[in-house]
């Protein structure tokens, strides 16, 4: 720390309490230091440039900060709600014909993507294409980790509003679920058109169009793509890890939990395929059987 602190300091303007500040400089820096209040020259040029790019920088963060804080006050008034959202958590669902099944959750706090917050579901509870269960289990699973887990933990926290990927049929699954839980939190679905882009927000009993709210709209499409991104990008690395296990699962005597377990311990197939015997035996449930047969299915393929 004490490299960074000049022997000199310029600044602008008097300092309130300058020498209580000059002690602490000093005391980081080890040594004597000198506060200075140019007048001219090259040092009131860096203060200078040092001010604008200041003021420059706030301005665009305030500009930004007032631009979300305008599109959740919108969002608030085009859904009725006592005040702007803060905390806003978004759930959308993902699969390939019902294999597959996955869910992202998203987190947008003061209109701003908080992905230290963004959580990721396996759907557990059955298989095949079911959205509408899919999201009432998600849910359900979001809401136990509220009651359940420690202090620290961002399930702890209460959103404000909940937007789902889908139209009624997704809120009206998860309204009992949230309910039952006594969470009292409004949900909405956000609705897209056959170009899949935000066209309005569902409730229990209808529709909002949004596309004349241009800030809520612009806001709403932002957290819509995104979740789905989120949701799709965990399904492909799931499903490609499936991929994988299916092909292991060939072999004979290699079931799915065996095929998980390989492909836990390896990563990848192609380590696998690189592995000794020996190397195969090391994994658990794989016998000295499976980790032949496997050795000699990748030699002949």
């Amino acid at each position: 720390m004490r490299d960074y602190i000049p022997s000199r300091i310029a600044v602008d303007g008097e300092v309130a309490d300058e020498e209580l500040l000059l002690q602490h400089l000093e005391s980081l820096r080890g040594k004597k230091c000198q506060i200075i209040h140019p007048q001219k020259g090259e040092h009131l040029a860096i203060v200078n440039m040092c001010v604008k790019n200041a003021n420059e920088h706030l301005a665009q963060n305030q500009g930004r900060l007032g631009r979300e804080m305008a599109a959740l006050e919108e969002l608030a008034e085009l859904l009725g709600l006592p005040k702007p959202p803060e905390y806003i958590e978004s759930f959308d669902i993902s699969h390939t014909f019902g294999a597959d099944n996955v869910a992202g959750m998203v987190v947008f706090h003061n209109g701003r993507p908080m992905k230290s917050a963004y959580k990721r579901f396996a759907i557990k509870g059955f298989d095949g294409q079911n959205d509408v269960g899919s999201m009432n289990e998600v849910l359900t699973r979001r809401f136990k980790h509220y009651y359940e887990d420690e202090e620290g933990s961002t399930f702890k926290i209460k959103p404000d509003l909940i937007l789902l990927d889908g139209g009624e049929p997704q809120v009206n699954a998860v309204l009992p679920v949230i309910r039952q839980m006594d969470i009292d939190v409004p949900v909405f679905g956000m609705v897209k058109d056959s170009k899949h882009r935000t066209r309005a927000i569902a409730f229990d009993g209808g529709e909002i169009q949004i596309s004349s709210h241009r800030s809520a709209f612009t806001l709403v499409s932002n957290i819509q793509e995104e979740v789905h991104r989120f949701a799709i990008t965990y399904h492909h690395k799931k499903h490609k890890k499936s991929s994988f296990s299916s092909g292991l699962m060939k072999i004979d005597g290699i079931g799915e939990k065996k095929a998980k377990n390989l492909l836990k311990h390896f990563k990848t197939i192609a380590n696998i395929k690189e592995a000794t015997v020996e190397e195969l035996c090391t994994v658990p449930g794989i016998s000295l059987q499976n980790a032949q047969d496997i050795a000699k299915h990748y030699q002949n393929n």
